[in-house]
Formats: C-alpha cells, structure tokens, sequence
C-alpha cells in the first residue's frame, strides 16, 4: 500500500480479508491467511476421506470512491500458477442511505479477459480498475444495466460467490 492511504483504508483492506474468510467458512470452505493484511486469501479444499487436498488463492481487493469514481488498485503480481479468484470489495449507499458491502467476485482468467477488452491502465505494477461511481451503484438496483461497459462486464461477476462454491463442488467430484 502507499504510505499515503489512510489508516481508515488499510482497516478497511483487512476488515475485507476477515470477512471474506468468515463467508467462506460460511460456505463450508476452509480457508486461512498467512499473509495477513495484505488482502490475500487461500481456499483449502479437502477431499471426504481427506488424502486429496487442493488450494486456491484469492486475492481481496478493497475499493474506494476517489471523486465520482470507483477505484480497485490491484498488483499485477497475484497472479500464480494455482487457481486464483480476484474479490473486489465495494461498500455502497442503499436508498436509505445505509452503507453495504458487496462483492465482484470472478477467476482470474475472466479478470485477465477483462484487463484486456477494457485495456485496464497499469500503474506502480498494478491494474488500476475505475468506474463510474452512479454506475456502480446501478448494479444494487433490479435493472443492473449502465452506460458504462465495464460495469456491464462487471455486473454477471456482482455478489457471485456461486463461483468459489462450484469451484469447489466441480473438483470434488473430480476427486471421486
């Protein structure tokens, strides 16, 4: 992180990680996290006799609004030979006014597709992914279109966690 982000921003990162371990947990997917506070995150998942066991790593990466912009900064370098998920953690304003945290969640092949359709800016060795913050806020109504592409992109991976659980259901059944 830049020595320049607020303390409120970087609690912000490791609350994200926190709560992304406590939904997995929730899911029934083991997960831990050696690598505290710095947004990263590795799934276990175990076969029922448990002599299969397979990892995947994901990466936590919280946003913030910068003017009328929504902004994820993430490092190029997370990208490993393991399966890996990318979690874009956003919290947005509901109608009234109460703030809720949702999730972009997609695999990192789908990010890397999405890198390079909308020629993401690099920057310092980071992805720099900015968003209309109106259109952002679209994806928390019914109607989840905007004039934005990119949001459009974004919208089939809003509050997916279906994702991590076929992941972990398909491998499982490949164990078998």
């Amino acid at each position: 992180m830049n020595p320049d982000e607020s303390v409120e921003f970087r609690e912000l990162s490791g609350l994200d990680e926190l709560d992304t371990q406590l939904k997995l947990y929730q899911m029934g997917i083991e997960s831990f996290s050696p690598y505290a506070s710095k947004g990263k995150v590795d799934m276990i998942i175990r076969s029922e006799d448990g002599e299969e066991v397979r990892y995947a790593d994901i990466k936590v990466c919280t946003g913030k609004k910068s003017n009328n912009e929504f902004v994820w900064e993430l490092e190029i370098s997370f990208f490993l030979n393991n399966q890996s998920f990318i979690i874009l953690t956003a919290r947005l304003p509901t109608v009234q006014e109460k703030i809720e945290k949702h999730y972009i969640i997609l695999d990192s092949k789908d990010f890397l597709k999405l890198s390079q359709i909308h020629k993401l800016e690099t920057q310092n060795d980071k992805w720099i992914l900015k968003v209309p913050f109106k259109d952002l806020l679209s994806l928390t109504h019914e109607k989840k279109s905007t004039s934005t592409k990119i949001v459009n992109s974004l919208a089939e991976h809003f509050n997916n966690w279906n994702i991590l659980i076929d992941w972990s259901i398909k491998k499982e059944k490949e164990v078998d």
